[in-house]
């Protein structure tokens, strides 16, 4: 297992990486302001990377690399409790506010419930195996993806397996997983053999299989094609894209692909009702056509600087970059309307909305929300 931000170490010590670009002024910028801003403490060492927060109702609830749950307010930042779960994630809270579910590197998986001043324990089980992607509540079942590619289903009132399945692991492959996908009686997941496989969510027989990548090159490095960006459903149709691999639109029954082109990227896919949003390996943003796959627009002005996956607000789109800048585009056509820069350090999860308000998280654990000014 390796960290993308490692790969380059893999050729030697010589950094062959593409400087990033520079920044310049923004005519007529729309007005951004900061909300407020909160020291989580989410982000501890270079495992946290992944720690996603999580938004339910008008709370969000964070995670730290020591296991400490906090709760915070949507609208003013106010801290409502905390809690220590006793477990060590490399990934965020899963769940709702009726269930939170907390993984850890030990393969540790835990249920809670919220109550007034902190959480209560439901159930925890162990399955033996690094926990990178966060689980999925899906009615009565709690769907665990693991690094030794196996998927299991849980029983979400105690915790005790209901079926599980494995899928295959390279010899190399990118740190991370992408987070199953349920989907009605299926549960769709991506491997890191950059096959993409639907399950019967009863009983975990499969469905259909069905190959996005082949890996090619001479290197283990230049074959990797994990299946890592989190994946998407509209309309009967899922958009999956792998590392070094393809962007492709697949039929949510039969797994019959509709079309299928190159692109390399490890983030999630943001959708509206006509185009996909995607951040490629390389820091370009691209508006990519649901029907064809073809391309509407592609912005490389933030190229290289390490940009997050996409997030859709209103009309327009945002992304958070190495530097703690946030950056605000239009849809239509990619155009740059603003950035506001909201920390020192890299932002590395997918910025996330919450009403006309959006909620970043750097790498040292600073939880900020902000805003258009009126």
């Amino acid at each position: 297992m390796v960290l993308l931000g490692l790969l380059a170490a893999c050729s030697g010590d010589k950094d062959n990486s593409e400087p990033p670009a520079v920044l310049t002024n923004i005519e007529k910028a729309i007005a951004l302001k900061v909300n407020w801003t909160v020291d989580t403490r989410a982000s501890s060492n270079q495992a946290a990377y992944r720690l996603q927060p999580l938004i339910s109702g008008d709370r969000v609830y964070t995670i730290d690399t020591s296991g400490q749950v906090r709760a915070i307010e949507l609208v003013n930042g106010e801290k409502s409790w905390r809690y220590q779960s006793g477990f060590e994630p490399i990934t965020g809270v899963g769940g709702t506010s009726q269930m939170l579910i907390v993984a850890s590197r030990d393969g540790d998986i835990a249920a809670f419930r919220e109550i007034e001043d902190g959480l209560e324990p439901l159930w925890n089980t162990n399955v033996g195996s690094e926990i990178r992607a966060t689980p999925v509540i899906a009615d009565d079942q709690v769907i665990v993806r693991s690094v030794d590619g196996r998927l299991r289903s849980l029983s979400a009132t105690d915790g005790s397996q209901q079926w599980q399945v494995t899928g295959r692991v390279p010899a190399l492959s990118l740190t991370g997983n992408s987070n199953p996908l349920v989907a009605g009686e299926m549960v769709i997941a991506g491997f890191d053999d950059g096959k993409l496989i639907a399950y019967n969510r009863e009983n975990g027989k499969t469905l259909w299989e069905t190959t996005i990548s082949l890996p090619s090159g001479r290197t283990e490095v230049e074959r990797l094609i994990d299946l890592d960006g989190r994946f998407v459903l509209r309309d009967g149709v899922i958009y999956v894209v792998s590392f070094q691999g393809h962007l492709a639109a697949v039929q949510a029954l039969s797994g019959d692909i509709l079309w299928s082109r190159k692109f390399s990227s490890f983030q999630a896919i943001a959708i509206d009702d006509t185009a996909l949003y995607l951040s490629s390996d390389d820091s370009d943003l691209w508006s990519i056509d649901r029907r064809t796959g073809s391309a509407f627009w592609k912005q490389d002005v933030l190229h290289a600087r390490k940009i997050t996956a996409p997030s859709i607000i209103g009309d327009k789109l945002v992304v958070a970059d190495y530097q703690g800048y946030l950056h605000w585009l239009n849809k239509s056509d990619g155009k740059l309307l603003g950035r506001i820069r909201t920390t020192s350090e890299r932002n590395y999860v997918q910025p996330q909305v919450w009403g006309e308000s959006v909620i970043t998280l750097d790498v040292r654990g600073f939880l900020v929300s902000v805003s258009q000014r009126q």
